[in-house]
């Protein structure tokens, strides 16, 4: 899952088809067609979350039948990198200084995180 960090807003935001921005504008970027490949405006820090580890994470939160915090730290760690927005170390993703004047933005309500 590609993720969009703004160090302005902190705001963290999942890629879409269509183009999102933080709360306070600054960073935006989408999903092409493909959702595979992304484009984004560079203004921001890339995050990868490894979706097998989330998966496992929530299946193991769900079967706990008393919440207990350490069975959480150390059962339910989520892998998350940070990336560069474009080249080697994010092959997928490309920086497009045009993407917020090509395409519609949607802008997600200030109080949702994902």
């Amino acid at each position: 899952m590609k993720l969009l960090f703004c160090e302005d807003c902190w705001d963290v935001f999942k890629l879409d088809t269509e183009v999102r921005k933080c709360k306070c504008g600054k960073v935006s970027g989408r999903y092409l067609r493909d959702e595979t490949n992304a484009e984004v405006n560079g203004k921001g820090i890339s995050l990868a979350i490894g979706n097998g580890s989330l998966y496992d994470a929530i299946g193991k939160m769900k079967v706990v039948a008393s919440p207990d915090r350490d069975f959480f730290l150390e059962n339910t760690t989520v892998v998350c990198w940070v990336r560069p927005n474009e080249g080697p170390g994010n092959p997928h993703t490309r920086v497009s200084k045009n993407i917020d004047a090509d395409h519609k933005c949607h802008q997600w309500p200030t109080d949702r995180l994902f």
